[in-house]
């Protein structure tokens, strides 16, 4: 098996997972196997997450770098979702996150 280039990685990922809206999760072990890689880098994981974000979909690691995920990208501003969430003032519940003074 030849090894497949992130880009390639991200369209087959795409191509499955970009329809589910739930995302999946992968083992370092999947991705060596599906991409016929026996390593990779960090920089192979920036480059998925690249391609992928085109498709309004993330592709990030845990802190030990040992499982990976695909996860559908929201664009639901903050504030909006606050309005929904407690229905008055928008900040009253919002403290500053800056707290010299």
């Amino acid at each position: 098996m030849t090894m497949i280039s992130a880009r390639e990685f991200s369209d087959w990922l795409i191509d499955r997972f970009a329809e589910d809206g739930q995302g999946v999760s992968l083992t370092r072990e999947d991705i060596n196997i599906l991409t016929g890689r026996q390593s990779f880098s960090l920089g192979f994981v920036h480059d998925i997450h690249y391609e992928v974000m085109r498709h309004n979909m993330a592709f990030v690691t845990d802190t030990t770098r040992e499982m990976f995920y695909l996860v559908p990208v929201v664009e639901r501003p903050w504030k909006d979702q606050l309005k929904r969430n407690y229905e008055r003032d928008l900040y009253c519940n919002v403290l500053p996150l800056n707290k010299s003074g």
